[in-house]
């Protein structure tokens, strides 16, 4: 089986260091539809995904995608499920996932993450290096949870929901879809839907008008 990371920028490269470890295809390669990208990487392959289409069946490749920006995150998963290929799962070998918690595909688990039980993960959500995920957690589709960040018990993040770096989040919280919450902030109450969240209290600062979190996408 061959594995393609869909997106070839640092994010990807961080990917391929995470599938590496795993080590379980015969093959990875890039997939970026970027005009200009920089792999960084010559000993891996890098084809557009038309080009991957026409060089691998969908019985022989998976794919993982290896992008920041959830409502991206969402549009490659979309295209790549319309095609007719399958998404990959990564989860770091040091890793135990309980058999009472459910990762969908696509999900990716990065080192030193603690994932405890009962948990539920969506389709496509990244969990970054070094987060501690509690009991009866439920975290949408295509969500990206940030390095160091700290998910009590029996909270819910939302789909499309992005949470920066070293973020606190209290048991029994709720964090709405397409919501950003700021790096740092400590989140002790509930954040709704469509909101840019941060501070201690993190609380919203303005309406999420916009569907990036980054201004600029570049992995």
């Amino acid at each position: 089986m061959i594995l393609g990371i869909f997106g070839a920028g640092g994010l990807g490269r961080e990917v391929l260091e995470l599938a590496t470890q795993i080590n379980q295809w015969e093959e990875i390669i890039f997939v970026d539809d970027a005009k200009e990208v920089n792999t960084k990487r010559e000993n891996i392959k890098l084809l557009t995904f038309d080009k991957m289409k026409s060089s691998y069946s969908t019985e022989n490749i998976e794919l993982i995608i290896a992008v920041g920006e959830p409502t991206t995150r969402e549009l490659v998963c979309n295209k790549v499920l319309q095609a007719g290929y399958r998404l990959a799962t990564l989860v770091h070998p040091s890793i135990h996932i309980p058999k009472t918690t459910v990762l969908e595909a696509g999900v990716i688990i990065a080192a030193n993450t603690i994932v405890s039980c009962d948990i539920h993960i969506g389709l496509n959500t990244f969990i970054q290096n070094s987060v501690s995920i509690g009991h009866d957690t439920i975290i949408g589709k295509h969500s990206v949870v940030s390095a160091f960040d700290a998910v009590a018990g029996a909270c819910v993040i939302g789909d499309r929901t992005y949470i920066g770096m070293s973020v606190p989040i209290k048991e029994l919280i709720s964090i709405g879809s397409d919501t950003v919450v700021g790096m740092g902030s400590v989140v002790v109450r509930d954040i709704p839907d469509n909101v840019i969240a941060m501070g201690n209290p993190a609380r919203p600062m303005k309406h999420k008008d916009d569907s990036r979190v980054f201004n600029s996408s570049k992995g």
